[in-house]
């Protein structure tokens, strides 16, 4: 019966991993980079933009008129738009990105950055998923020990009856 149940739980936490597998993507021409910000220069109406990702290795890329950008203020606001009517703005949102640490995620191409998005903390659906899978793996668990422990129980009073 213990064997059963062992054979069970294997079995459903193997399916729950695989289920719960997400793989993040991008187009075939790009390479997505998740990193911080190290060095920023406004040149011409290009910022250049230097990021260390999460290994240790630094690229230098460059933001150009059709970059997406998504950041997330000191304020929590979040700003989305590109470099064509600010670029100072764009170079301030970005240096206290880059003061204050915060992660970011960006697609580019081997020089250009097509998108940049800062970690969105507000977003729970992230999470989502690893949280419905840890209860119900604790329920499994739980419920499995109490299991367990109800059968003892019958072991004993059934030996406790013949003595």
């Amino acid at each position: 019966m213990i064997r059963k149940l062992k054979n069970m739980f294997g079995i459903s936490l193997v399916i729950l991993l695989i289920s719960n597998f997400s793989i993040i993507e991008a187009q075939d021409n790009e390479k997505i980079v998740n990193g911080f910000i190290e060095k920023i220069e406004l040149n011409n109406e290009i910022i250049d933009i230097h990021i260390v990702d999460n290994f240790g290795k630094s690229f230098k890329l460059a933001i150009n008129d059709s970059t997406e950008i998504g950041i997330e203020t000191q304020s929590g606001e979040r700003w989305v738009g590109n470099i064509k009517e600010n670029p100072n703005y764009v170079v301030n949102l970005l240096e206290e990105t880059q003061h204050s640490l915060e992660a970011i995620t960006l697609t580019h191409d081997g020089t250009n950055i097509s998108s940049l998005v800062s970690y969105e903390s507000s977003n729970i659906k992230n999470n989502l998923s690893y949280l419905g899978a840890s209860f119900i793996f604790l329920a499994i668990l739980f419920f499995g020990f109490i299991f367990i422990i109800n059968n003892r129980i019958k072991i004993l009073s059934t030996k406790n009856e013949f003595n």
